[in-house]
């Protein structure tokens, strides 16, 4: 039609028309092909740089330029494998968020097995850290940057997403602590996990405030250190807010 210019496509959308999450194509296609071995490679370093730069400055204090440079790509490649920045996170997300959970369900399911009618506080606690330690050590620098990571999840958007992942795991840990102290109230119980939690997001974020604090007598990536400590600190206040709870209640 006269008058009419038709749109000029780019590089960059010429390639996200083409499809999105390639890699997924490409191993349902044949998984052992270097196509897909590549596409996955691609896919995991830029994961691995978005994950890195949320741990930093979370996911509202990053680019999709800023990701595509810290994993050498282009960004368009961005868009062809994720869509959005929201993708990504959503892939960040997903990747080790499912690992970690069934990891602490198992624990927790192993741990109320062996204690039987005599839960403890500390074991309960214990069983619930002792996944996210483990991980941290054996998984590296990835693992700790996902744990720093999940710490800036607290706008209204991002939370409700913690929500739905992390909530079942959650009231099981909660039903278990009822069973370690049935006189507790209910309310007392989750403002003890609301405060330990606080201390749980310190922990994992590793800002290195405690290595300024202590004049590098602490380290914050001394997990040996911090695990029983935070199984001792987390027990003991959860304890002392349910007994305080317990005798104004009495009064």
């Amino acid at each position: 039609m006269q008058g009419v210019v038709a749109p000029v496509v780019g590089r960059k959308d010429r390639l996200i028309r083409r499809g999105r999450r390639p890699f997924r194509r490409a191993l349902m296609d044949d998984p052992s092909s270097k196509r897909a071995q590549r596409s996955v490679a691609t896919s995991e370093r830029i994961l691995d740089a978005a994950e890195e730069l949320f741990a930093r400055h979370g996911i509202y204090g990053v680019t999709m330029r800023e990701i595509a440079e810290l994993a050498d790509v282009d960004t368009a490649l961005l868009h062809y494998y994720f869509e959005s920045k929201r993708g990504v996170f959503d892939a960040v997300f997903a990747r080790r968020c499912d690992v970690l959970n069934a990891e602490r369900m198992l624990e927790m399911d192993r741990y109320e097995a062996e204690a039987g009618d005599r839960p403890t506080v500390e074991g309960i606690i214990a069983a619930y850290l002792r996944p996210m330690f483990s991980l941290n050590r054996k998984g590296g620098k990835g693992w700790r940057n996902f744990c720093a990571f999940v710490t800036h999840l607290g706008s209204t958007e991002l939370a409700e997403i913690f929500a739905k992942k992390f909530d079942p795991v959650l009231r099981r840990l909660m039903g278990l602590l009822h069973r370690a102290l049935p006189d507790a109230d209910e309310a007392d119980l989750f403002w003890g996990y609301h405060m330990f939690s606080g201390s749980l997001m310190i922990v994992n974020a590793a800002n290195g405030s405690i290595e300024s604090l202590s004049g590098g007598l602490c380290q914050s990536s001394d997990f040996d250190a911090v695990e029983p400590r935070l199984v001792r600190f987390g027990a003991e206040g959860f304890r002392s807010v349910c007994e305080a709870g317990r005798k104004a209640a009495a009064q």
